[in-house]
């Protein structure tokens, strides 16, 4: 059923806004599950499903986060992903606060794309890995892309999580995405180092500082350009 045109179809249970809302902040209700279709017509596809669940992760981290699990990358040969992003709240008036009701669509449409690349050019995404999302994405251009790696020793245990092998999303900033191609496991480490938890977040926040300025011409510059070469003759720009 498709309730929110943004949104693509659920189908579990929900049959109005109102009910979908409830659902997925009701944190004894199971996840809600989207479908995703790839856009090749002509052909029979696995469905892409995403199970979406609003969560307070007040075990050790102390923050609401929309929880993206994936069902169905397999079939193109990609681990599953999961994304945590922080649930965002706007001031609707002088004295309050609005906080964000539906997960956020720029989310279920990335994780989309990443399928077909999957699916149609045989990219997938592997640890340490990166995606790069182009022009507005989630209400900024500074969003650059998301940072992909394998949980360690992070806390999960209100996680929603797929079976192994899956892949954590982190999202980046525009700054972020050269040292993404060239140092990932650095950038991970200054992201744990700047929220204060080892060794990196498994959240994603919107709108935050970058924790690297512009690069100029430093050899972080010159290291992502002979990457970008190098990249471009194999055919898998925005894929590691």
């Amino acid at each position: 059923i498709k309730l929110v045109p943004s949104l693509p179809p659920v189908v579990n249970g929900p049959e109005s806004i109102e009910q979908l809302q409830c659902a997925l902040a009701d944190p004894v209700a199971p996840s809600v599950v989207f479908a995703m279709q790839p856009s090749q017509p002509g052909v029979e596809r696995h469905l892409l499903l995403v199970r979406v669940k609003l969560l307070q992760l007040d075990c050790c981290v102390r923050r609401k986060c929309w929880s993206f699990t994936t069902c169905g990358m397999r079939w193109v040969a990609q681990d599953e992903i999961v994304i945590l992003l922080e649930q965002q709240s706007d001031a609707s008036t002088e004295n309050s606060v609005m906080d964000e009701l539906l997960p956020p669509e720029d989310i279920f449409y990335h994780l989309l794309s990443i399928y077909e690349e999957a699916m149609n050019k045989h990219h997938v995404i592997i640890n340490l890995g990166h995606t790069v999302t182009p022009g507005t994405f989630l209400g900024s251009t500074e969003h650059g892309g998301f940072l992909f790696f394998r949980t360690t020793f992070q806390c999960v245990q209100q996680l929603p999580l797929p079976p192994p092998p899956y892949l954590v999303g982190v999202l980046l900033q525009r700054w972020e995405i050269p040292w993404a191609k060239v140092f990932p496991l650095r950038l991970l480490l200054r992201l744990g180092a700047e929220f204060r938890y080892y060794p990196c977040p498994l959240f994603s926040v919107r709108k935050r500082k970058s924790v690297f300025g512009e690069v100029g011409h430093t050899i972080v510059n010159l290291l992502a350009a002979m990457w970008k070469n190098n990249q471009r003759t194999t055919g898998r720009d925005g894929y590691a």
